[in-house]
């Protein structure tokens, strides 16, 4: 499978949605769907290099905990359009509060709530995925492994990738984020650290099953067949 991993300094787990093969022969587009985490520490080098990449909107999926905690770097840069479309709210608002009650069981079940209860910001986002607006886009949460995991794998479900590589691209996120590991609190559930392969398997499964894949779930928060097609077209060479 190729994972091209992206250099934009002061950031990390940088990679392009692109180079993936997709639905009828095609192969998913480079420099229209860029991955990352945390862009709070992002260099005006890190800004150049997006900009070389003709990106100009970026989603931040964070909490408002984190945002407010850690802003992104080009939330006030003119020269981008930034969007805030919080998930997983519920949880960092614990973890700032220091409580930790109300996580899920595990992993698996966190990404099955993200999907059922955050569905408002699921359809914000693949909207303006669909807008006419742009043609490029990063998108990213604080690990660029849960939020952003399921939005990558929503989006090449959506162009035909097959399962095996998109979970075989949400793993990857487990070599790229262990610095993040150290110095944690045992209160934090380990799971939050975690991308294993069985887990997006069982989402996808779980997805599959109830939604009858990536599009058929779209569709169910709102998302039009046109709408995916606009996404389609931008995502498949």
């Amino acid at each position: 499978m190729r994972c091209e991993l992206l250099e934009l300094e002061g950031s990390f787990n940088a990679r392009d949605v692109g180079g993936y093969p997709a639905g009828g022969g095609k192969m998913t587009k480079y420099r229209r769907f860029i991955r990352t985490g945390s862009l709070f520490k992002l260099t005006e080098q890190g800004k150049s290099a997006l900009l070389n990449m003709r990106v100009r909107c970026v989603v931040d999926l964070r909490s408002h905990f984190e945002v407010n905690e850690k802003p992104d770097a080009v939330m006030n840069d003119p020269r981008f359009f930034w969007r805030h479309l919080p998930m997983l709210d519920y949880i960092y608002a614990e973890i700032a509060d220091e409580q930790y009650v109300s996580f899920p069981p595990s992993l698996e079940k966190m990404y099955i709530n993200l999907l059922n209860e955050d569905k408002n910001s699921f359809r914000s986002l693949f909207q303006l995925f669909a807008s006419p607006e742009h043609e490029s886009y990063l998108f990213h949460c604080t690990m660029g492994k849960d939020r952003t995991g399921m939005t990558a794998a929503l989006l090449l479900s959506l162009a035909g990738v097959d399962e095996e590589t998109i979970v075989e691209d949400y793993s990857h996120s487990a070599k790229l984020t262990k610095h993040l590991i150290e110095g944690l609190t045992e209160d934090i559930p380990a799971y939050l650290f975690a991308s294993p392969a069985e887990t997006m398997q069982k989402v996808l499964g779980y997805i599959r099953s109830k939604y009858g894949g990536g599009q058929g779930y779209l569709n169910h928060i709102g998302i039009t067949p046109e709408q995916c097609r606009a996404i389609i077209t931008k995502l498949l060479d």
